[in-house]
């Protein structure tokens, strides 16, 4: 028997009292699955580019050639530093990401942010000054968002000083989730 992935409600629904002894060994295991099952994954720069800006307003994804390190169920990454979510439940997720970056110019504001399918979860929203071109700045950026199947999670950037590019030099961006 195939074990199913369910939401709170869901399992609210079918274990609510068992009057009727309706309640069945499936229905305890999607339980356990649904409770003690989070899916997990982790991608990372692995060869760090330049992210193409051309703005000081737009949102881009983070760019470099990003690495799945890890993923446990209900994730994939088809496209280059996106992952994608495939369980059939909507979920909780909880993103963390850090990174490391340069930028083209002196005295640059430049801001990361968590994105669920390509918009920017407003609260993830992180800033950081970088004084010199040379200088390596870093930046953590956490969020958290309900998703559903088919949805995506992506690190984004922009420069809001000038369209100056932003390297990513290390970057990883993990995403855990559990029952919504």
């Amino acid at each position: 028997m195939a074990d199913t992935m369910r939401t709170i409600a869901q399992l609210e629904t079918i274990l609510a009292d068992n009057l009727t002894g309706a309640i069945s060994a499936q229905d305890l295991r999607d339980a356990i699955i649904a409770s003690i099952h989070p899916g997990y994954a982790e991608m990372a720069v692995t060869a760090s580019a330049a992210t193409t800006l051309d703005d000081t307003s737009t949102w881009v994804k983070v760019g470099g050639t990003w690495t799945l390190t890890d993923a446990r169920p209900h994730w994939s990454m088809a496209v280059n530093g996106v992952l994608d979510f495939t369980e059939a439940a909507d979920r909780e997720v909880n993103v963390m990401a850090a990174v490391s970056f340069t930028v083209v110019g002196n005295g640059q504001q430049c801001q990361f942010a968590i994105a669920k399918n390509g918009t920017i979860i407003s609260q993830s929203i992180i800033q950081r000054y970088v004084g010199t071109g040379a200088d390596v700045g870093a930046a953590a950026v956490v969020g958290h968002a309900d998703i559903s199947t088919g949805e995506t999670i992506s690190l984004m950037c922009r420069n809001i000083t000038s369209a100056g590019d932003i390297t990513a030099i290390f970057a990883n961006l993990i995403v855990t989730d559990h029952a919504a």
